[in-house]
Order: structure tokens, then C-alpha cells, then sequence
């Protein structure tokens, strides 16, 4: 038996029922489940909270806030509004690529495909 041959049997058959073909998942299903994850949501949300948080402060510096205590007052919440987006896009960022979470999905899909 040659190599080839021999690394073609492991793989099983994509018509089997439980097992989706990866030849399918290209162009706009591909896109639309990568839109659809928690981390989407938490990298937009961040984004959000950040840019939000820096027009506030940008608004408070020019002086379209009026109230000297009202300024100081939305200052200081759009910054810890600003930080804690930061620290959310990065801590989402960060374990997007976790190795624990690739070992999950590895057994989750072999788990699924024994069933």
C-alpha cells in the first residue's frame, strides 16, 4: 500500500450525514458563520463603548459641555467607559486564538461525528 493511499483511508466519507463538507463552506456561509460568534459581538460592542467614550471626552475638551462639574463629571465616566472597551477588544482578541479552545472544538467535532 503507498503513502497516499494509506493517508486516504483515515478520512471519512463527506455524503456520510453527520459530517458537513468543508468544500460547501466557502464564500457567504463562511462569512455569515464567522459573523455569528460571541466574539463578533464582544469585538463590536468594545469598539462601540471606545468610541463612544473618546467623543464624550472629545466633546467635554472642545467645551460643548457647558457645566464645568458636568464636563468633569461625563470625563471621567467616558474614560472608564473608554478603558473597559479597550480591555474588552483586547481580552476578546487575545482568546480568540486560545490552544484550550482549539482542543474543545477538536473534540467537540469528534464527539459529534462518533454520534
Amino acid at each position: 500500500m503507498n503513502k497516499s493511499q494509506k493517508n486516504d483511508d483515515w478520512k471519512t466519507p463527506s455524503d456520510a450525514h453527520n459530517i458537513k463538507d468543508s468544500v460547501q463552506r466557502t464564500g457567504i456561509l463562511k462569512f455569515i458563520n464567522r459573523l455569528h460568534t460571541k466574539s463578533t459581538i464582544y469585538i463590536v460592542a468594545g469598539v462601540g463603548q471606545l468610541i463612544f467614550g473618546l467623543a464624550i471626552i472629545t466633546a467635554a475638551i472642545l467645551g460643548f459641555i457647558r457645566p464645568l462639574w458636568l464636563a468633569t463629571l461625563f470625563t471621567a465616566l467616558s474614560s472608564l467607559s473608554a478603558m473597559v472597551g479597550f480591555f474588552l477588544v483586547y481580552h476578546t482578541v487575545s482568546e480568540m486564538h486560545n490552544q484550550d479552545q482549539l482542543l474543545r472544538d477538536a473534540m467537540k467535532r469528534v464527539m459529534e461525528s462518533k454520534n
